[in-house]
Order: C-alpha cells, then structure tokens, then sequence
C-alpha cells in the first residue's frame, strides 16, 4: 500500500483541504485501484484544528495530520479480509457500532470485533444472524422496529460511504427472505447489486434502471434455485428522483384499496406495478405482478405479513406527481 497526503484543489478546500492518496499495490483483489479519501477539518477554539477521515464507517481523528497515514494503514489492514475491503457495512446507530460485510463468490459474510463471523448466501439472513448475536451480548437494546442494523455500501473511489437508492427484496412464506440493497456507482451512471455470485448492475436510463436491475436479479436467482417466481422480487423504499423517472415511463392504469391503503396502479409493456407510498420514510414500495388481480393478491400478502389492517392505518391517498 502506498499512501501520500496531498493538498486538495477542488470544491471546498477549506473543509477539505488534503486528500489521501492511497494505492492499493497487492494487498486485495483490488491491486491497482487508488483511492482518493477527503481530510476534513474540525475547528477546537479559535487556533486549534483536528484532522480527521472516515474510512467505510470507521472515523478517524488526530491533532497532527503526520499521524494520518500509519492510523489509515492500520485502519485498512484490519478491515481487509480474504484479500478484499468490504462491500458494505452495517451501522448500529444507537449502540454505535459498525460491522464490515465482505462478498465472496456466493456468499455474503459479516464480522465482529474479537467475536463470530456469521456467513450465508443471503444478506437478509446475515443481517438476521448479527442481530441476534448483538441483541444477546446485549449490544443492541430492546428488540424492536427502532433497534435494528442500517446497511451502507462502500463508495470505491473515497472509501466513504453511500446510501441505497432502493432495496430488492423477496419475502414469500415458507421460503428464505431475499434482501439486497442497490447503491449508485461512483460515476452515477450506473446501479448495482451484489447477487448470485456476482455483480450486477445496469446503466440509468431515465427510470427504467430499476425495471432493467430487478429483472436481472430475478433471473439469476431463478437460475440459482433461489426464486420460484419471477415476479416475487420487487423494489421496496424506493427514494423519490428514482420514483419521479420511473413513474414518467409508466401508463396509469388507476388503482384498488387493500386494508384501508390506497395502491396506485402503473403498467408498461413488462409488468404491472402496484405503488404504496411510505409516508413516513418518504419512499415507495413497488409490487411486481403479471396483472392487476397478481399484484392486489401481492400486496395483501405482504400487508397480512406485516399486520396492517385498517384498525391500526387510516386510508391515506397517493400524491399526484407533478
């Protein structure tokens, strides 16, 4: 690993005023790579500045910016694992903690600090198993919807990190859970996932990137044994610019009511699309069917798995988008 600190010459230089240079010579599958992490600053009183970086959700801070480099060397070895970084990690938001996910061939594996390694095929399992372990150390408090593990995928140009844009999920009973989230590349000209042993991304194309990418998904999990229908993997919190384009690309076909929530009704020349707008969280849930009658017989389902009924959700209306 080679690493040198340089001084930053674009944006705002005086937030960021180093970058660290890091290139990876043969320490990981990635040999070759450079990786450019911004060096922050953190005012303490009128004439005493901090340094600090945050590497794939580790932060790092020191007075002295000579100290930066062996303190991100170190960092980087201890986060290297069966030759490569992590492709996500999860984030303990109340307790604190982050937790490195590494993919390898057709599996996905988590680590803890001193303790177990927790390893399947599937992300949703994993994040299952890490739960558990971390509830019963007594890391993560009181189980519950406000207690759990966020992902973030590892951005491969500053090592910092990114948020899904949305997530494919399976969730059929007596069947494993699929969860995958999707991440923007670095360029933003492309979406990806990890799934069935392998990469998969499409290029943005006005919206249809997330018809492309579910597709792509849904056969290799069908090949792979882990799908019996095509149009069991959906895209769930869906954020709101990849909504909009998507939307402009559908043909309304109006709507139906299941427990009291109001579902708008979209196809195309692929699928039918059934939308649950997520208030709350200001995202939307797509239902994947083959017809209108498919998609109503989806979202009950998954409104029984998740108990709304119209006792505890008032009927709520779906915004027109502009």
């Amino acid at each position: 690993m080679k690493l040198t600190i340089e001084r930053n010459t674009v944006g705002d230089t005086e937030k960021v005023p180093y970058t660290a240079v890091i290139e990876i010579l043969n320490m990981t599958i990635d040999a070759g790579t450079t990786f450019n992490v911004p060096i922050y600053t953190l005012h303490k009183g009128q004439k005493k500045m901090q340094f600090f970086v945050e590497i794939c959700g580790f932060r790092l801070e020191t007075d002295e910016l000579s100290d930066l480099p062996i303190l991100i060397k170190q960092l980087l070895n201890a986060l290297i694992n069966v030759s490569r970084l992590p492709s996500y990690v999860f984030i303990a938001r109340s307790a604190g903690g982050v937790y490195p996910v590494y993919t390898i061939n057709n599996e996905v594996l988590a680590t803890t600090p001193g303790g177990p390694v927790f390893r399947h095929v599937e992300l949703a399992k994993v994040r299952e198993y890490l739960t558990d372990y971390l509830h019963d150390v007594d890391i993560l408090g009181e189980r519950g919807l406000d207690d759990k593990l966020h992902v973030r995928g590892i951005n491969m140009k500053t090592l910092g990190l990114r948020r899904p844009v949305f997530y494919l999920k399976k969730r059929v009973p007596g069947q494993t859970d699929f969860w995958s989230p999707v991440f923007e590349s670095g360029d933003g000209k492309r979406i990806y996932t990890y799934a069935a042993d392998a990469r998969r991304e499409v290029p943005i194309s006005a919206g249809q990137e997330v018809i492309f990418l579910r597709e792509i998904v849904a056969q290799a999990l069908l090949t792979d044994g882990r799908l019996e229908d095509l149009h069991d993997l959906r895209p769930d919190r869906l954020q709101p610019p990849y909504w909009q384009c998507l939307h402009s690309s559908l043909r309304p076909e109006g709507g139906f009511t299941v427990n009291g929530v109001e579902i708008a009704l979209y196809a195309n020349n692929y699928v039918w699309i059934g939308v649950e707008t997520r208030h709350e969280e200001e995202r939307y849930s797509l239902f994947v069917g083959r017809d209108a009658a498919n998609v109503q017989r989806r979202v009950q389902q998954d409104f029984d798995r998740r108990g709304i009924d119209e006792a505890v959700k008032a009927p709520v209306s779906v915004p027109a988008l502009a």
